[in-house]
């Protein structure tokens, strides 16, 4: 099996990222200006130019909604020195994407690194990606550890983007049922209900009045109960 060229790889690094935001709603579009090596405006002068040594070799750029991501692969291996230096040039390419960016936009603009293949299970690889997400200058960053089998590709990333924009926790097909506390009524008006129905509007009461008190409200609920029926 021939192995993918960076290009390659961050193609379907966009691919995945857009398929992913159309399916929570938005409309992504290529964002070519962010992956310039010139600063807004400065076009006419290499001053206003970085060189290569100070940018990563291949970005890609995606936006929808008002957010904006910036895509770049990690080193293939996970050496303190050569993690930094991605950084640093990952680093770099953000802030000349910023100059093409409103305040708010920049705001919101958020990184992508993909590690190599095999990373997820390394625990080498995880101390560097915590570490590549603490540097949180100039635009957030995520670090995506890729499995050693391809097959697990899309469950890992999934796992990824729920610490991202993307995450709708809200969205479950579990069926939640009510809380007891908010159930009490209800139970207080079933035939076959052992709380006495007094009972069950001064647990009401307690749990609606006594609110910064954890262990008083615990105590005047017992003391309901063991007084249930003597009024």
């Amino acid at each position: 099996m021939t192995s993918s060229s960076p290009l390659e790889e961050l193609n379907e690094l966009a691919a995945r990222l857009a398929a992913a935001a159309e399916s929570v709603g938005f409309s992504p579009v290529a964002a070519v200006e962010l992956e310039r090596d010139v600063f807004k405006g400065g076009e006419g002068t290499d001053v206003a130019r970085l060189p290569a040594t100070d940018l990563p070799d291949t970005v890609r750029a995606l936006s929808f909604g008002r957010y904006m991501f910036i895509l770049g692969l990690l080193p293939v291996e996970p050496s303190p020195a050569s993690i930094a230096d991605c950084v640093r040039r990952f680093r770099n390419q953000c802030v000349v994407a910023r100059s093409y960016l409103t305040p708010n936009q920049a705001l919101d603009l958020q990184g992508l690194l993909m590690g190599p293949r095999a990373s997820e299970p390394s625990d080498e690889w995880r101390a560097m990606s915590l570490m590549v997400e603490r540097d949180d200058r100039v635009a957030r960053k995520f670090v995506w550890l890729r499995p050693t089998n391809p097959e697990g590709d899309d469950i890992s990333f999934a796992d990824l983007l729920k610490r991202t924009v993307l995450a709708r926790p809200w969205i479950s097909g579990a069926t939640f049922t009510m809380a007891a506390l908010d159930n009490l009524n209800r139970v207080a008006a079933e035939s076959q209900a052992a709380v006495p129905r007094d009972t069950v509007d001064r647990w009401v009461s307690l749990s609606l009045t006594v609110k910064d008190d954890p262990d008083k409200l615990v105590e005047e609920l017992i003391k309901a109960w063991n007084e249930r029926g003597s009024a």
